[in-house]
């Protein structure tokens, strides 16, 4: 390989590299980075949501990977605007943090960032079902929170992602 093209190769490679850090922020420091580093390193969020009481954190800004991606990334502040944790949300055990009859859309949204898909109304409460797509582990699943007429959630749960199977899976 010439000298120009190693050096294109390397400056492409670092690029690249660059590129996933900020995909998950890392090489940001909790207690240490601020939003502007947040901004400078992962981009303009998409959402800010303010957080519920008793939260631990004053607020977080959403990073989506998709429509369909299976990550999103929560970047938590506190009051001063210092940077707290990120957390990659889409996992079936934040479903467990929804508060059924009680959570609004805006809270599920503040909680899991935006859906993927949204379908409905369901037969069974009336409103929108939303879809986001996850992991488990190394499975690919599909999360869903399914809302009343009023857009309040009224169940949440994973299953498996249809892409993720085959009709021909356990047939020999």
């Amino acid at each position: 390989m010439r000298p120009v093209q190693f050096t294109l190769t390397l400056l492409f490679a670092a690029a690249l590299l660059s590129g996933c850090a900020s995909y998950t922020g890392a090489g940001l420091q909790p207690g240490v980075s601020g939003q502007a580093e947040v901004r400078a390193q992962m981009g303009p969020p998409v959402a800010t949501h303010k957080a519920p009481p008793g939260a631990g954190y004053a607020e977080s800004w959403e990073y989506p990977h998709g429509p369909m991606g299976r990550h999103t990334f929560m970047a938590r502040f506190d009051a001063a605007g210092k940077l707290l944790r990120i957390d990659q949300v889409l996992q079936a055990k934040t479903l467990a943090a929804i508060t059924y009859g009680t959570d609004t859309q805006a809270d599920v949204r503040a909680l899991l960032g935006r859906p993927g898909m949204v379908t409905g109304p369901s037969r069974l409460y009336g409103g929108e079902v939303w879809g986001y797509a996850a992991y488990d582990g190394q499975r690919k699943i599909i999360l869903s929170v399914s809302f009343d007429a009023q857009g309040r959630a009224q169940a949440a749960g994973e299953a498996p992602d249809p892409d993720e199977t085959s009709p021909n899976d356990g047939v020999t």
